[in-house]
């Protein structure tokens, strides 16, 4: 009876695909062998059916349609047919073409239940009407179709989905874990999207830097800058950069390099800006630095022709005879020589500071008992050896023409020592000057003072003080025993 429809093909590799043809299930009758010559004139693939388990496998397989009739429905096997159906994926809801008696009367309470279970479902009664039958099928395979092209759809969005995740996530992996900090804008230059290392480094709440915030953290002296150019790049498009002092989350205010270039759709059009700051605080720092030591170096060389001059001037006054000033000369311009050999050594390793001091204060030398050194032999490293020999030649050239090494009397004590503290140890130094003119505050600070304050400071991480004591002049620094060879 069922010759004439297609049988289910065994199991050879991938499945054919189903998903345009139709199952019947009529197992009395000449119902199946009629569909079947419908649907075949029609060119639609029919597939046999021999019970309710096989047409549950097929139901699993994405079968198109299903034609089954009335009394089938009440067979051996509907619990696989209903459980296959249970376990349908969101997208599919396998549409059914129902051959029913024409009445309800001598239904079967079974049969009842199989058809109250099916969720798609169409009634045709008997005897079939051709174009009835073709039309119930073609239409519920139309909608099998567009539930087809729903799931494609359905799988292209998450596949497209799983991607941007994938994208995204790999973005905020590199764009977290880098030492920048990474931020975006939109083609009017609004802030919406900053990494974590700014949160990290400005130390705000999320999201309070949006828009036109960002402005705020930085130093009121770079803000009208740094908003002029940013203002001209978004006018022009060109490339944005510029240097400014950003908030820290510690209060203080960091150098950092802002860079920003805009992306361009097709037309031309900025689509958005990514920009990135980079810290460049401790570059500017040895730059200014840099900049300070050099102009020192030119200072100290004036000052070295300056003291090579009077103490030639000097020797030769208080000379007996030339061959003694010749030998006076000589043996003090070589210990400025030592000294100045003594100071490219340590510019380069590690040194000790009582050598440090020893090579700073010999060209100072003019007799017994005019320095007072004491002090532990500590290591200290290359940059705060240079420092501190400028720092106490710069003190001991002040001191010779103008303070307590300018007189016979006048005497010079230095010392430093190591002090315990709650929190860290400290390292002091001490310089005071006694017996020699009486000392006042200059009218203006010159570059040697600034020199003193601000390079040895910064060197040691720590700070210092000149006192203008009328007894004589005192400079102290202070700095965390850490600062000796950082």
């Amino acid at each position: 009876m069922n010759e004439r429809l297609t049988r289910p093909a065994p199991d050879q590799g991938d499945p054919p695909d189903i998903s345009s043809a139709v199952a019947v299930l009529a197992p009395r009758g000449r119902d199946a062998a009629v569909a079947g010559h419908l649907l075949k004139k029609e060119d639609i693939t029919a597939i046999a059916v021999p019970s309710l388990e096989a047409l549950a496998e097929l139901i699993e397989r994405r079968i198109g349609v299903i034609l089954i009739t009335e009394e089938a429905l009440s067979g051996v096997g509907g619990e696989a047919v209903n459980e296959a159906l249970e376990n349908q994926p969101s997208w599919s809801d396998v549409p059914f073409v129902v051959l029913s008696n024409g009445s309800v009367t001598n239904r079967s309470a079974r049969a009842t239940r199989q058809m109250d279970s099916l969720r798609n479902a169409v009634l045709l009664s008997r005897p079939l009407h051709a174009e009835e039958l073709i039309r119930a099928v073609r239409s519920a395979l139309t909608a099998r179709s567009r539930q087809h092209d729903a799931r494609g759809h359905m799988e292209k969005l998450q596949q497209g989905e799983r991607q941007l995740f994938e994208s995204e996530a790999k973005f905020h992996a590199i764009a977290d874990f880098i030492d920048q900090m990474i931020w975006s804008t939109l083609p009017d230059g609004y802030h919406d999207y900053y990494n974590h290392r700014w949160y990290e480094f400005t130390g705000v709440p999320a999201g309070s830097t949006d828009g036109d915030a960002w402005s705020q953290m930085f130093h009121p002296d770079d803000r009208e800058k740094a908003w002029g150019l940013w203002r001209h790049s978004l006018k022009t498009g060109e490339p944005y950069e510029v240097e400014y002092r950003l908030r820290h989350r510690s209060g203080e205010y960091r150098w950092v390099l802002g860079r920003a270039q805009p992306v361009f759709d097709k037309t031309g059009k900025i689509e958005r800006w990514y920009g990135s700051c980079t810290e460049i605080h401790q570059i500017k720092l040895a730059e200014e630095q840099r900049q300070l030591m050099l102009a020192e170096m030119n200072h100290r060389v004036k000052n070295t022709l300056a003291m090579v001059n009077a103490m030639v001037s000097q020797t030769l006054r208080q000379a007996e005879n030339l061959q003694d000033a010749q030998s006076s000369i000589q043996s003090r311009l070589g210990m400025m020589a030592l000294a100045h050999d003594r100071l490219i050594k340590a510019a380069w390793t590690e040194t000790h500071i009582c050598e440090v001091v020893e090579a700073a204060l010999a060209p100072h030398h003019s007799g017994n008992g005019r320095f007072v050194v004491q002090g532990a032999d500590l290591l200290i490293g290359s940059k705060q050896a240079l420092a501190l020999t400028m720092a106490l030649h710069e003190l001991s050239t002040n001191a010779t023409k103008y303070g307590a090494l300018s007189i016979e009397s006048g005497v010079v004590h230095v010392s430093w020592s190591i002090e315990t503290g709650d929190e860290q140890d400290s390292f002091l130094m001490v310089w005071t000057e006694s017996g020699g003119p009486p000392v006042a505050a200059p009218t203006r600070r010159g570059f040697g003072s600034r020199m003193i304050e601000q390079a040895l400071a910064g060197y040691f991480n720590g700070r210092t003080e000149l006192i203008y004591d009328p007894d004589g002049l005192t400079f102290k620094l202070r700095a965390p025993l850490t600062g000796l060879t950082q």
